[in-house]
């Protein structure tokens, strides 16, 4: 495809009227996609070299006034060297500690971090389901991860708490695969039966497995759904999660 046209198409998702069909084209086509990618985290790279160069003007004026206002006023051409030379170094080492964060972050910034930075641990709230709880319940609450799953095996009639509580236990156990199952089941089944239990808790949870495992381009669909629906239990989390973090680590996925 024509970097032109990906640029083009840029520019018009930032004015909010992308191509369907563009997007279809780069979710389907990796090189496409790849590039897309590129090019999202180099507006990016650029916007944040903006906010550098913004901030090394001001820096630079500021010491040009302050030197500026406590020299005397002879010998001005030996104070505008000096004040040429401060500003110089002050801009220049403001660039290299601007270059050297932005390095910084790319290099530390992936999925597992996302999920380390996000993933908070999940409160069981014992009105969302019987007034007594049961052995599995009880094994949760008490971070008994093993008896948890031990309870969900031996239950007979299995709902989407149980589902979901087993696929926490996973979660927390770092068995990101069998979690991922689990969230994915309490989905299937209230798509099936058209209901919502659990429904918000596993898409969370089901797109921080997938980082976990780190795999973003599974999470992004999930993460975006969530950002999108304002009524969604955890849109304030997903909402600030930094939209460049996230570019960086689907940049790197793609790698």
């Amino acid at each position: 495809m024509n970097r032109e046209q990906l640029i083009d198409h840029l520019d018009s998702t930032h004015l909010g009227k992308g191509s369907v069909d563009m997007d279809t084209r780069i979710s389907e086509d990796p090189e496409t996609a790849l590039e897309w990618n590129q090019l999202r985290l180099a507006v990016d790279a650029v916007e944040q070299a903006a906010i550098y160069e913004k901030v090394s003007f001001i820096r630079t004026e500021w010491l040009a006034r302050s030197v500026a206002a406590t020299t005397p006023a002879t010998g001005s051409g030996a104070v505008i060297r000096s004040i040429s030379r401060t500003a110089l170094r002050a801009a220049s080492v403001i660039f290299i500690i601007g270059a050297s964060a932005a390095i910084y972050k790319y290099t530390v910034t992936g999925s597992t971090g996302l999920y380390s930075a996000y993933c908070t641990p999940y409160e069981l709230n014992t009105s969302r389901g019987a007034a007594i709880q049961d052995e599995m319940e009880e094994a949760y609450k008490n971070k008994n991860w093993a008896a948890v799953t031990d309870g969900f095996k031996k239950k007979k009639v299995k709902d989407n708490k149980s589902y979901f509580l087993a696929g926490m236990a996973d979660l927390e156990t770092k068995k990101y695969d069998d979690a991922i199952g689990m969230f994915q089941q309490v989905m299937a089944a209230n798509s099936l039966s058209g209901s919502d239990y659990y429904e918000d808790e596993a898409e969370f949870y089901l797109a921080m497995s997938w980082l976990a495992r780190n795999d973003i381009k599974e999470a992004m669909p999930l993460l975006d759904k969530i950002r999108a629906d304002k009524t969604h239990l955890y849109h304030d989390v997903v909402v600030k999660m930094s939209s460049l973090d996230l570019r960086i680590a689907e940049y790197k996925d793609l790698k």
